[in-house]
């Protein structure tokens, strides 16, 4: 009984590493000549003319490569291929003008250019590995790839085949055609199936629009991470030290949402929003636009809008609170603002140009209409009520007529180039927010 188990087992035994040897064997199908000799003790035949070979995987599968000229190494179980070398493993297509392909890792090398097709998508770089039994290829130096809507250009790029995964770092730079937009970043993770995609470190999204008068106008989302999502439309969220720049408009937030096309922004999480000479913030914002022109602002929660009332008197500020807040602009300028629930009015008043006092109105609703950025007229409804300081009275007390919630932020981001830069001049004698070190860095 114990020689029989011990046979089976040598059987067994021997039947696997029968299988090891046949998976490392390299088969030929064809070549147009086979020259063999003897280099360096090695035995090395040449193989001249549509050459065609192929290869078990470790799974099972096969891997089959086609070449013009083939120098093949038979204790190093190693090819050396050249002139139209085409590697084809499942949907995956490798081309390129030489390479190597070693038997026993099932790795195939392309160092003078490389070529990766698979369904849509096309993939070039300068250099190229392709692991056929993990499925895993790797490419560096001036990478592109290709699909039906999306260019990707980098340095470094892995795609893990069985899982749709791309990974890409150095000098990341992906372009959106549906949306003329330009992604950038550090590295990026890309999956197929979900469509989903996250840009991480110095994230940046830059869209260029021209409107129907030929006016050119950008906006730059620079962020920590910048998530892109790809369902029925496409859809972007910017996370971590969220800076948002236009020409119409500046904004900093922990989280931006880019939604409908990049007709509606919303920002979350501590956001502030610079328009003009207006300084807005709230806990939500919503930022809507109408063929890429800014139409209305709406706030919610705590809102409130500060503006400098006095460029010589700059500790005086216009200021407007309440529950809700909606802006409304045209041709790029601010023509009314609606402040609802809870709104007050803080109104520096001037004589010509001489100060003369400051009104502290408070009502359910209140309605500013402005022309050309000048207060036009004021509209109070509901529960009014209103108070009128004299200028004795406040001259040097102008930080006890701020409203509650009130502060000063000089750390407006703004655009230089296709990059965001923050600025943060000091400004005494009057309560800013500040700006984390790291924040000022451009992406």
């Amino acid at each position: 009984m114990k020689r029989t188990l011990a046979s089976l087992m040598l059987v067994l035994t021997t039947g696997l590493v029968v299988t090891a040897q046949e998976q490392r064997v390299i088969e030929l199908r064809s070549a147009q000549r086979l020259e063999g000799r003897v280099e360096n003790g090695e035995n090395v035949r040449e193989l001249i003319g549509d050459v065609h070979f192929v290869q078990r995987t470790a799974e099972g599968g096969m891997v089959f490569v086609w070449c013009d000229r083939g120098l093949q190494y038979l204790d190093r179980n190693r090819i050396d291929l050249s002139g139209r070398v085409r590697i084809v493993r499942d949907s995956m297509v490798i081309m390129a003008p030489d390479g190597t392909y070693d038997g026993n890792t099932r790795q195939m090398q392309a160092r003078n250019g490389v070529r990766l097709i698979r369904g849509r998508m096309v993939l070039t770089a300068r250099r190229g590995d392709y692991w056929a039994d993990t499925r895993i290829a790797r490419f560096v130096g001036q990478v592109v790839l290709v699909d039906s809507t999306t260019t990707v250009r980098c340095e470094d790029l892995t795609y893990f085949e069985e899982e749709g995964r791309s990974v890409a770092v150095k000098d990341v730079h992906v372009y959106e055609s549906v949306n003329a937009t330009d992604v950038y970043g550090d590295s990026l993770i890309h999956i197929d199936s979900t469509g989903y995609s996250v840009v991480m470190g110095r994230a940046r999204l830059v869209r260029i629009d021209t409107s129907g008068s030929g006016i050119i106008d950008t906006m730059v989302v620079a962020s920590r991470l910048l998530h892109s999502y790809r369902d029925t439309t496409q859809r972007f969220v910017a996370e971590d030290l969220v800076r948002v720049v236009r020409a119409d408009l500046s904004a900093r937030c922990g989280l931006a949402f880019l939604e409908g096309g990049q007709d509606r922004v919303r920002l979350e999480s501590s956001p502030i929003v610079w328009s003009a000479e207006n300084q807005i913030t709230g806990d939500s914002m919503t930022i809507h636009l109408v063929q890429r022109r800014l139409r209305s602002l709406y706030v919610k929660g705590k809102a409130m809008a500060v503006s400098q009332a006095d460029s010589v008197r700059t500790n005086r500020f216009h200021q407007l609170t309440g529950r809700e807040m909606t802006l409304y602009f045209a041709e790029k300028a601010l023509e009314r603002v609606v402040v609802e629930r809870n709104a007050t009015s803080l109104y520096y008043i001037y004589d010509e140009e001489a100060p003369n006092g400051v009104n502290r109105s408070s009502g359910d609703r209140i309605v500013i209409d402005l022309a050309d950025g000048a207060t036009e007229r004021i509209h109070i409804a509901g529960g009014v009520q209103g108070t009128y300081i004299p200028e004795r009275l406040i001259v040097g007390q102008e930080a006890e007529q701020n409203l509650d919630g009130f502060f000063w932020r000089t750390d407006r981001p703004l655009r230089y180039g296709l990059s965001i830069i923050d600025p943060i001049p000091a400004m005494p004698g009057v309560p800013q927010a500040t700006t984390p070190l790291d924040e000022r860095k451009a992406p």
